[in-house]
């Protein structure tokens, strides 16, 4: 298992194919939870390549979720910050 509390990154080697697909390492897939069909990002720096997992924040779940109290939301600030009148 990955130790992501290292400072130094970990080094894996995979071979690129005629189709240009690389594998990533099981160990890697696994420990970022990397699926089939999962879009990851790739950026270029000089002369490196680096792959990130895409996360996409879904927040409608919460729409909705506050109680309807009839506070404006910076009533309810102030309330949680203790500047209530």
């Amino acid at each position: 298992m990955l130790d992501a509390t290292l400072a130094t990154p970990h080094s894996f080697e995979a071979t690129l194919a005629d189709r240009g697909q690389i594998v990533i390492p099981k160990q890697v897939r696994d420990e970022l939870g990397l699926r089939p069909g999962m879009k990851l990002e790739i950026q270029l720096h000089d002369n490196s390549m680096v792959l990130r997992k895409r996360v996409k924040l879904n927040f409608d779940k919460w729409l909705g979720t506050a109680p309807a109290d009839g506070l404006t939301s910076q009533e309810l600030l102030d309330e949680i910050r203790g500047r209530t009148k």
